[in-house]
C-alpha cells in the first residue's frame, strides 16, 4: 500500500506529509493545502525521487552494498 499521510501543520495552509509504503515512512514533504491534489501528488513524487537518489548515492558510497 502507498499512503500519503498528513502528520501536522496548519490545516488551512502548509502541512507536513509522510510518504509511506506499507507502514514504513519513506520520506516527508510539505504541501500547502490551498493547492490542489495534483500538486500534492507531484510533491510526493518529487520527494520519492529525492529519496531514491539518496539511496543510490549511499549504496555507491558504501561500495555497492
Amino acid at each position: 500500500m502507498i499512503a500519503i499521510v498528513n502528520v501536522g501543520g496548519d490545516m488551512r495552509g502548509i502541512c507536513e506529509y509522510e510518504l509511506r509504503i506499507n507502514r514504513e515512512v519513506i520520506t516527508t514533504f510539505n504541501h500547502n493545502r490551498t493547492e490542489n491534489l495534483a500538486v500534492c501528488l507531484r510533491k510526493a513524487a518529487d520527494a520519492y525521487d529525492t529519496y531514491e537518489q539518496s539511496v543510490i548515492v549511499n549504496r555507491y558510497l558504501d561500495g555497492g552494498r
